[in-house]
Formats: C-alpha cells, sequence, structure tokens
C-alpha cells in the first residue's frame, strides 16, 4: 500500500458518498461505517512515518499528498473528511518534530507509543478549544495536576471535539500544574461514558449549522487523566514544524466541497441549456465570476501545494491561503444558489448545505477575528 493507491480507493469512495448526498446531508452524527471505510483504505496511515509502519515519508514528499486526498473525500462528505483530518494534523508533533537530545529517550518512547495506538486500530482527534478563548489557545483555562512524569489530571471545558465517539484519543491544550502557559496534552477517551462517572461529562452536542455531522461536542473535564507532551514547554516550535500543513488541509476540504458543487451546479445549468437557448443574463454573469473565484482558488492552492513539496511553506502563507479561500468560497457557493433560485433554498438541492460548510472555513481554527489578527501582526514583523 502507498499514497497513491489510497488515492486511488479515495475517489472511489468519494463517488459513492456523492450519490449519498441528500441522505448524508441530513446526518447530525458520524456514522462508525463511514470511519471504518476510511480505515479499509489505510488513510488513517497516511499521518504515520514508514519506519513505524504508516505512509508518511516527510513534509515535502506527503504533505501535498494528504491535502489532495482530503480534498477527493470532502468532495464526498465534508463533515467526515473534516473530522478524519484532525487525525492527521494532531500527530504531526511527533512526527516532524525535533527535540534536544536531553529529552530524546523519553521522546521516542512517547513517539513509539503514539503511532502504535494507530496501527493498533484508533483513530486520533483534536479538543483544543474552550468557551470565552475565541479560539485562541493561548487563553486556554484548563488545569492540570501533576500526578508523576508526564502524567497529569485535567480540569475545565472544552468544546469543538470534532470527531467525538469515534476518535480513541484526543490532542488538547491545558496549563501544566506550577506553569502559566498552555502546553500539549493528549487524552484516552476511548469507549468511555460521557455521564461524568469516569471524569469526562458531555455539555453540549455539536449543532452546526454547517459540518452538521463532526461531532464536535462541548464536555466538562474533571480530574481527567491526561498526558504532556514530551518535550515540554515547547508546542509553539513543535506545532511550526508541520510547516503550516493544518490551515493547508482544513483549506483543502473546504475546497472539495467547491469542488463538488461546480460540478452540480454546471450539470444543472447544461441539463437547462439543452431546452433553452440562453441562460438569463443574471445567471450566466454569476456563474462566470463563480467560474474566475474557482480559479482563484486552485491557484492560490496549488501554490500552496508547491511551496509545501519545495520546503518553503510556511504558517503566514498557510493562514493567507485559508483566510482567501473562506472569502472566495463562500462567495462561490452565494453566486450558485442565487443562481439557482428557490430551489437553492430548501433541501431538495444540496447547494444550500454545501453553502454552510463552506462557512466553516472562516468561523473556526481560527475564527476569522483571531486568524486576522495573527496575519495582521506577522505582515508587520515582516
Amino acid at each position: 500500500m502507498d499514497i497513491a493507491t489510497v488515492t486511488k480507493n479515495a475517489k472511489q469512495i468519494a463517488t459513492e458518498w456523492k450519490a449519498q448526498v441528500f441522505e448524508r446531508q441530513q446526518r447530525t452524527e458520524l456514522q462508525e461505517s463511514d470511519y471504518n471505510q476510511l480505515m479499509s483504505i489505510n488513510v488513517p496511515l497516511l499521518g504515520v512515518p514508514k519506519e513505524f509502519g504508516g505512509l508518511w515519508t516527510n513534509l515535502q514528499s506527503s504533505g501535498s499528498s494528504i491535502c489532495k486526498i482530503i480534498r477527493i473525500l470532502a468532495s464526498g462528505d465534508p463533515s467526515v473528511a473534516l473530522s478524519s483530518t484532525m487525525h492527521q494534523g494532531v500527530l504531526s508533533p511527533w512526527r516532524v518534530g525535533d527535540v534536544p537530545d536531553e529529552y530524546l529517550e523519553q521522546w521516542n518512547t512517547q513517539k513509539s507509543e503514539v503511532f502504535q495506538t494507530v496501527l493498533d486500530g484508533n483513530w486520533w482527534g483534536t479538543i483544543v478549544s474552550e468557551p470565552g478563548s475565541g479560539g485562541d489557545s493561548g487563553l486556554t483555562k484548563t488545569a492540570t495536576k501533576l500526578d508523576s512524569g508526564l502524567k497529569y489530571f485535567m480540569t475545565g471545558k472544552k468544546h469543538f471535539g470534532s470527531g467525538s465517539g469515534r476518535t480513541s484519543f484526543m490532542s488538547t491544550r491545558a496549563v501544566p500544574e506550577g506553569e502559566e502557559t498552555p502546553d500539549i496534552f493528549f487524552i484516552n477517551v476511548k469507549n468511555l461514558p460521557w455521564d461524568g462517572s469516569k471524569g469526562v461529562k458531555l455539555d453540549n452536542p455539536w449543532k452546526g449549522r454547517g459540518m452538521r455531522s463532526t461531532n464536535s461536542h462541548a464536555f466538562t473535564f474533571t480530574n481527567f487523566p491526561a498526558t504532556r507532551i514530551a518535550w515540554p514547554g515547547h508546542a509553539t516550535e513543535l506545532m511550526a514544524s508541520n510547516g503550516g500543513l493544518g490551515p493547508v488541509a482544513f483549506t483543502s476540504v473546504i475546497t472539495g466541497v467547491v469542488d463538488t458543487a461546480m460540478e452540480h451546479c454546471k450539470s444543472n445549468l447544461e441539463k437547462i441549456l439543452v431546452n433553452t437557448p440562453k441562460l438569463k443574463a443574471f445567471q450566466e454573469v454569476e456563474w462566470t465570476k463563480a467560474e474566475q473565484e474557482y480559479w482563484l482558488i486552485n491557484q492560490a492552492l496549488e501554490n500552496t501545494l508547491l511551496s509545501i513539496d519545495n520546503g518553503t511553506s510556511n504558517r503566514n502563507n498557510s493562514l493567507m491561503l485559508k483566510e482567501t479561500v473562506a472569502v472566495l468560497a463562500d462567495s462561490i457557493l452565494n453566486r450558485l444558489c442565487k443562481l439557482t433560485g428557490g430551489t437553492a433554498y430548501t433541501w431538495y438541492s444540496p447547494l444550500g448545505g454545501w453553502l454552510e460548510d463552506v462557512r466553516a472555513l472562516g468561523f473556526l481554527r481560527p475564527p476569522w477575528a483571531l486568524a486576522y489578527e495573527q496575519l495582521f501582526n506577522m505582515s508587520m514583523s515582516n
């Protein structure tokens, strides 16, 4: 099995999912069968290095390929693609991080343990955000108490836990006891009840206007076991080492939605033109503008993927891509809905659902205000 084979199989799955679009858009929960399908074509192994039994070579060789697979899967089901994409992202610190010699032994031990969980058939996810933080992990309030070594007990509220119920392990942020700056932790949530009896209580099930079935639930954790990253206090360096792959992967999900929306709308327009000599002027203009914006998305994404391939990618470019595509994707889906007419306002057409799906790119990870603050600060620092 190699990445090319995963790509081929992902296309087959996406084609199957596309045929189920109306049923899938009504879902409000992730289905185990979808995750099993992804498991069957080795999607979880995309984020595991080859030396540990996975398919990852390095950022330059594997990063853009993973984003292309994510884009393909999102054209079939955006919610499944987005929630499962978190698996690839949260593994990145152990996949690409380099640590000083003094931490090397415990780092290698933890890295082996983390990747072995994937080989054993487990999915990883993320539950970092906290109510009132505005998406800024630097404002994390969740506290921890040291047990021993890298083992802690975590107490706090978290939300946007994508993949909840399908994931066995989740990456998070918490403030280590005796310190002020949040650090990376991970938790084992496999098969746990959500009634508080085991330290995790469901506060609110996910009710997104878009990405409706990502299971991005909200929880309260109380004295819950958590393991700290094996290079303590260096979350910024570890997350930066992935070359900005996270925002590019998220953007790939949204671009996959735009792909299928453009394909759907073009097919409908072609059917109309079989019996009608000409579209209304408004429809012609809106379609052409949508194509212009779609062209810009493709140019921006392809150039960013090339920067990953040649080793020049960075957080600034990746976040700029994310926010640019967020604006363009929203505009495109608005245009497609308007030129389609009243049907797009109903669930008889998938366009309205896709419009809400693409809006996730601007509202989440990070949300608009935080993203633009970060872009401005990076601009001034450069």
